[in-house]
């Protein structure tokens, strides 16, 4: 069992998150801490943010050692920064995991709709590229 003081979680933090991935609603969960529903949704909002910043930074250090690294920059086109890793996948001796489609659509599902335009990105992000051929997209 991991130690709660060893992660980037309160007790509350985690318990309200427990309760909510229960099915509990905001009110029954602010009802048995005695405590306000706008508490408990501030909570949470807070604790997902901890959470999503510890997935990101295992991730960020699980990258550190992938031979591929692209920065890519707002303005790019999606599809050619597929090619691109394709590229240098085959440079490097690398097979990816994806097909050129795969790819090109999860790069456009990580981006999301109010990170693209007309197939443009309008942000800037990363794509690493493990030795094995697995991509991830920062």
């Amino acid at each position: 069992m991991v130690n709660i003081k060893e992660t980037h979680l309160t007790r509350r933090q985690f318990e309200v998150l427990k309760r909510r991935r229960e099915g509990k609603s905001l009110t029954q969960i602010a009802e048995e801490l005695g405590t306000s529903r706008s508490n408990v949704s501030r909570i949470i909002k807070i604790a997902e943010r901890n959470v999503e910043r510890a997935r990101n930074t295992l991730k960020l250090i699980g990258t550190i050692e992938w031979p591929i690294k692209i920065d890519v920059r707002a303005g790019s086109n999606v599809y050619s920064v597929s090619e691109q890793v394709f590229r240098k996948a085959d440079e490097r001796g690398i097979k990816i995991t994806r097909n050129y489609s795969e790819l090109t659509r999860l790069i456009t599902e990580t981006l999301g709709r109010k990170n693209l335009k007309r197939r443009k990105a309008l942000t800037d992000f990363g794509i690493m590229v493990s030795k094995e051929g697995k991509v991830e997209i920062l």
